[in-house]
């Protein structure tokens, strides 16, 4: 009986964790939605894999919602931080 290795995963997910600004109406969860609708329709074509709400109160007991949004491109040409060191770092996967 051989070694058996398997092929490493590759893929990669993003996320991103928006809240509404701090003050009169950060606690107002239909503004949040429709902040994160508006970030998502601005990543252009992506494929939402998850959406996670928390709630943090502030020290004056002011709810202060927040969603995470995991997602991931569906085109191949995802945009990238770094394209000037882009041939160095072909085979190596991007942190975000």
């Amino acid at each position: 009986m051989g070694i058996f290795v398997t092929k490493p995963i590759t893929n990669q997910m993003h996320h991103f964790t928006q809240n509404n600004p701090e003050g009169i109406g950060q606690d107002s969860v239909p503004a949040l939605l429709r902040r994160v609708a508006t970030t998502i329709e601005e990543l252009g074509q992506i494929e939402v894999y998850d959406l996670i709400m928390h709630n943090e109160i502030t020290d004056d007991g002011t709810d202060w919602p927040s969603i995470t949004v995991y997602f991931d491109y569906t085109q191949p040409d995802e945009p990238t931080d770094d394209t000037e060191d882009a041939e160095d770092t072909e085979d190596e996967p991007a942190v975000t």
